[in-house]
């Protein structure tokens, strides 16, 4: 972690871990948070398909807790399978569902890009409703929150970055991945940035794709970060590779491809560099290549693993 003096910052970040999916995100959370409490990053950040909010997953909850410094959650879609938004939002203690921070000379943005827009109006995803609603009308960010964010980054002049779920970077990105008014956010990021003169925006993390790829749009980094638990198939390409009673109570496994080893990745910031340290790990059992997939989806690899990268600003 760079001192205050060398106007750097340093985070750990991590998104899609899936508790509820997998029999040990116990484990790989476990993992992420030793590594950030020894690194001693300034904060944490989770973007995501975190867990139910159930009483018996609030072990889970208190692993999280137990990192020693500020902590971050972003919602995911999944996170709203079994309620509605404010309950997950009191299980996680969120006072807001989207907001930002500052940290040390950083300006830091949470969105919520989990809202259905049908006839006009944004409905929040809750009880896993979006499931059921036509892929066009979902993934939105809300017009109240897009006006938020305007003001919001009008309001600093600190070197910004945002955080999301779903991908700020297309609507038609994985038909289900990105947000379907990405157009209309994108043009408040470029407003932004041309109205400071420079690249306030510098970068938009998010999850949901279970990818690792960085794309450039508008001089800003649109960056997907794997999923720390297994990338999805489908059914189509179902194998077995637990033991049956495991299999039998982690439905999706059968259809995934489970990372060995968690992945998560240390992102530091300094003057005019972004910097990110990731990690990688091997598939249990086959590969999505051998089981017919492929190794591409939406533009970006799939692969168990998250890239290292050196991104100037």
């Amino acid at each position: 972690m760079e001192n205050a003096a060398g106007k750097g910052i340093q985070f750990g970040l991590m998104t899609d871990i899936h508790h509820d999916l997998i029999p040990d995100a116990q484990e790989r959370l476990s993992v992420f948070i030793d590594r950030m409490n020894r690194e001693q990053v300034d904060f944490i950040i989770q973007l995501g398909d975190f867990c139910f909010p159930l009483p018996e997953n609030r072990p889970f909850l208190q692993t999280w807790e137990q990192f020693r410094g500020p902590r971050y959650h972003v919602l995911g879609n999944h996170d709203m399978d079994r309620s509605d938004k404010r309950t997950i939002m009191q299980y996680l203690r969120m006072s807001k569902h989207y907001y930002s921070f500052d940290s040390m000379d950083y300006h830091f943005v949470v969105l919520d890009t989990n809202y259905i827009y049908n006839d006009g109006t944004y409905f929040d995803y809750e009880n896993s409703n979006y499931a059921k609603t036509p892929l066009e009308n979902i993934n939105h960010v809300s017009g109240e929150q897009l006006d938020w964010l305007r003001q919001d980054l009008k309001a600093t002049d600190k070197t910004t970055v945002i955080f999301s779920h779903q991908s700020l970077e297309n609507a038609h990105y994985g038909k289900t991945l990105g947000i379907h008014n990405s157009d209309e956010l994108r043009a408040i990021l470029r407003e932004t940035n041309d109205s400071a003169g420079q690249r306030k925006v510098i970068a938009c993390f998010n999850g949901h794709s279970h990818v690792d790829g960085v794309k450039v749009i508008d001089d800003i980094y649109f960056i997907d970060i794997n999923s720390m638990s297994y990338y999805y198939m489908g059914p189509q390409y179902k194998v077995t590779r637990y033991s049956e009673e495991i299999t039998d109570k982690y439905k999706i496994l059968s259809q995934s491809a489970p990372y060995l080893d968690p992945l998560f990745a240390i992102v530091s910031i300094s003057p005019g560099l972004m910097s990110i340290q990731g990690n990688e790990t091997e598939y249990v059992g086959p590969t999505p290549m051998d089981c017919g997939y492929g190794n591409v989806y939406s533009g970006h690899l799939v692969v168990p693993k998250i890239s290292n990268r050196k991104l100037l600003f």
